[in-house]
């Protein structure tokens, strides 16, 4: 469905049209109800992470590392980090260890990993990451992080535009459409409606969380130390 027919069938449903529901309430329903829709892929995929496929790059960034800093802020565009890198002055990339200040539990965070080199850990906090020890050197684009992020949204004037997600579910856009405006406006139909997206996100969670059969992860005994 491109975003034209996601306003028909919004139309369909709520038993309106583009003068009793307008262009820019109709923006903002449909993308509240795609904000939905990836907050469940998110939660639901495991292996093979999903973006939206309107995106034109990676979902993978790049960042200059600055000698004895250790703060390096997100962008907001980074839902949720999956992995961190780190390159050396040597150009060798290195994975680096995720740590939560919960694991350093027997000295102060402002004494851990002080002095300066390699980084091995990194720490999500707020909007940032926290490098580990911090780095001793400054090298361009030598921090590369994988994140997931947000949908690419509709926008006014973009008809053809259909939702990066599998074509399968789109139709639980103008369903959140018409769900929703039955709440605001007192219709009778909106139990019903709600039992079809119930039913619809529950066929999405569980196609998104069987997606990757062609990858069966081992299990590996690991242990685990810090620095």
């Amino acid at each position: 469905m491109n975003y034209t027919d996601i306003t028909n069938k919004a139309f369909f449903l709520t038993s309106t049209n583009s003068t009793s529901f307008p262009a820019a309430n109709m923006l903002l329903e449909a993308n509240a109800a795609f904000d939905r829709v990836t907050s469940l892929i998110i939660q639901a995929d495991g292996r093979w992470q999903w973006d939206d496929t309107n995106n034109t790059d990676l979902p993978i960034a790049t960042t200059d590392l600055v000698a004895n800093q250790q703060d390096y802020s997100l962008s907001a565009v980074h839902l949720e980090l999956t992995r961190a890198e780190i390159k050396d002055t040597n150009g060798n990339w290195t994975k680096l260890s995720p740590i939560d200040q919960t694991d350093v539990y027997n000295q102060s965070l402002t004494d851990f990993m002080k002095t300066a080199g390699l980084p091995f850990y990194y720490d999500k906090i707020a909007a940032s990451v926290f490098l580990y020890p911090k780095p001793n050197y400054s090298q361009a684009a030598s921090l590369k992080l994988y994140f997931q992020r947000g949908p690419n949204y509709f926008v006014l004037g973009d008809t053809t535009k259909s939702p990066g997600f599998n074509s399968l579910y789109h139709e639980l856009i103008p369903l959140w459409i018409a769900y929703n405006f039955a709440l605001a406006n007192g219709k009778e139909n909106g139990p019903g409606i709600y039992t079809q997206i119930q039913l619809k996100e529950e066929a999405l969670i569980a196609d998104y969380a069987l997606r990757a059969k062609d990858d069966h992860p081992r299990l590996r005994a690991r242990t685990k130390s810090y620095r």
